[in-house]
């Protein structure tokens, strides 16, 4: 035998010790019989319980029949782990998506599992009204030395739950979380508490999940639990997250029934107890209270640092369009960033507007926040401010060093584009265009209520660079400002044209260079996807103008 024989036989033996890639396809269906091999749509197993009674391998697939109806809730653990390239994959098979009916049990319950995919089923659950904590699609890790990494959850709906539709929890206690988690193309609605949640270990210790992913999901409906402590029925709420990305996703009709007295309420979109998440080209509207607080469309809240708001669109909303709040006990909330984005008609109950802040002084109070670039129109309907500080149940407040730069805050009559209650606490306006539709512009500043920009300039000494005024009191020309209704796809709000400037507005290339003066990232684009700045100026609003493709 020559050499390459050699060579020949001895790859062939090492070949039959190196594992298969990839695993068995099992296939269940409602003619199936659980005493088959599952192995073959003809030798179908029949039931939820099989599948729980099974411990499955890296690469193996779990496959319901589409269209069929399977009763039961599936449970895996850590011995039904995959891995990175070879997950366990739970789904459909045929034509459609399998249904999973659970009653008020878990519609799949994963406990310290990794390399786990989640896709094309239909959860259902008892409904929202039944007693229990029982979950659509449940995560939950207790190890406290290692992270389950890459799940995936995509092209799920789920409802009927009364806790929430997708939840990715750790231990409270330690240092548990997840790693690598992504939830895309779900619709989730109809549920109790909670649409879509994360939650985790708190403070001190540090964040417990590192980098979820939540993409294109439908989030509506989810009313919350009437007398439930605290807030309930809430869209999209992530916490104890380092590194996280909600985009392209929708948040409607959501909290009517969270009617807690001495609680916050839900809000559509939110982060809280969180380190560098990004919310971005997502809609949120018609979200609701049915206490005095909150119902709004988007929120970063107590402990969020390093966080931005970005390229979203709020309206409609009992509560502000887009909150920034610090509760009592929470870790230190600071550095976060509000550009570019748009409010239409929020704030419709109790005192809220268009952006609002509220801090209790816990772990210093909010610090350092930048909102810059956003279009904020407060109608009729609107309650609060379009921009302004809620002060606590004893009128403190505790909000410091805020920048407010180049954006458009328009309103109708007895509306207040501005409301400060604490004035010293280093708030700094520059560069915005002030308007009100039929008559004075309202700016309260303390206690005092300026109508026109020059006199609160003047007095305050906002709106100035040294002794250069700067902002607008002016009409910004907007195509038809309070009629933007709703988009109802995320990924075509650049068809959002009520917003846009019109080519006759002076506001046009008359924004401050916010990056080379105030050394701020301000981002590569405006709302619309219009990279920026166009001419090498800066436009006021969530709109840069382009000259160049734009019409009258």
């Amino acid at each position: 035998m020559n050499h390459m024989s050699h060579l020949t036989t001895f790859c062939m033996v090492l070949l039959l010790f190196i594992p298969k890639a990839g695993g068995s396809d099992y296939f269940i269906s409602p003619s199936g019989d659980d005493s088959a091999p599952g192995t073959s749509p003809e030798k179908a197993w029949k039931s939820i319980g099989k599948v729980n009674a099974m411990i499955f391998k890296p690469g193996d697939k779990i496959l319901f029949e589409g269209g069929g109806t399977f009763v039961g809730s599936l449970n895996f653990d850590i011995a039904d782990s995959g891995t990175v390239d070879n997950p366990v994959t739970v789904g459909s098979y045929g034509r459609g998506r399998a249904k999973i009916c659970s009653g008020s049990e878990h519609g799949l319950y994963a406990k310290n599992t990794s390399g786990f995919v989640v896709k094309d089923l239909i959860f259902t659950g008892a409904g929202a009204n039944v007693d229990g904590r029982f979950i659509g699609i449940n995560f939950f890790t207790d190890l406290d030395t290692e992270k389950p990494e890459h799940i995936r959850i995509d092209n799920v709906d789920v409802s009927s739950y009364r806790w929430e539709g997708i939840g990715i929890h750790a231990d409270k206690r330690g240092h548990s979380g997840f790693r690598d988690v992504r939830i895309t193309n779900a619709q989730v609605h109809d549920n109790g508490d909670k649409g879509i949640s994360s939650g985790g270990p708190k403070p001190p210790s540090d964040w417990g999940h590192k980098g979820i992913y939540v993409g294109k999901c439908r989030v509506y409906n989810n009313r919350g639990i009437s007398g439930k402590r605290g807030h309930s029925g809430n869209g999209i709420m992530l916490s104890s997250v380092d590194g996280a990305i909600i985009e392209y996703c929708t948040a409607y009709n959501n909290g009517e029934f969270s009617d807690d007295p001495d609680s916050g309420g839900p809000i559509g979109i939110w982060a809280w107890d969180s380190n560098n998440v990004v919310i971005q080209f997502c809609e949120s509207y018609d979200n609701k209270t049915g206490n005095k607080a909150d119902g709004g469309g988007f929120d970063l809240d107590g402990g969020c640092m390093n966080c931005i708001m970005q390229y979203n669109y709020s309206h409609g909303n009992h509560g502000a369009g887009y909150g920034i709040y610090q509760y009592t006990n929470a870790r230190e909330f600071k550095n976060n960033v509000v550009r570019y984005n748009i409010s239409e008609n929020d704030g419709i109950r109790n005192r809220y507007g268009g952006i609002n802040l509220w801090s209790t002084n816990s772990s210093g109070g909010i610090r350092n926040t930048k909102i810059y670039n956003n279009t904020v129109y407060v109608s009729a309907a609107t309650r609060g401010a379009a921009i302004g500080d809620l002060p606590d149940v004893e009128g403190a407040s505790y909000v410091y060093d805020t920048e407010v730069y180049n954006n458009i805050i328009v309103g109708v009559a007895g509306k207040k584009l501005v409301d400060i209650s604490d004035p010293s606490s280093q708030w700094s306006f520059k560069g915005n265009c002030y308007w009100n539709y039929d008559g004075d512009i309202q700016i309260k500043w303390g206690d005092t209520m300026y109508t026109s920009l020059n006199e609160w300039r003047v007095v305050t000494g906002q709106e100035q660079i040294g002794v250069v005024d700067v902002g607008f009191e002016v009409d910004p020309k907007l195509t038809n400002p309070g009629q933007g209704a709703t988009v109802g796809d995320p990924c075509r709000l650049d068809t959002l044209n009520a917003y846009n400037l019109k080519r006759s507005s002076v506001i046009i290339d008359r924004g401050l260079g916010i990056e080379s003066a105030f050394g701020m990232d301000v981002g590569p684009r405006d709302f619309y996807g219009t990279p920026i700045p166009r001419n090498g100026k800066y436009d006021i609003g969530a709109h840069e103008f382009d000259k160049d493709s734009a019409g009258k």
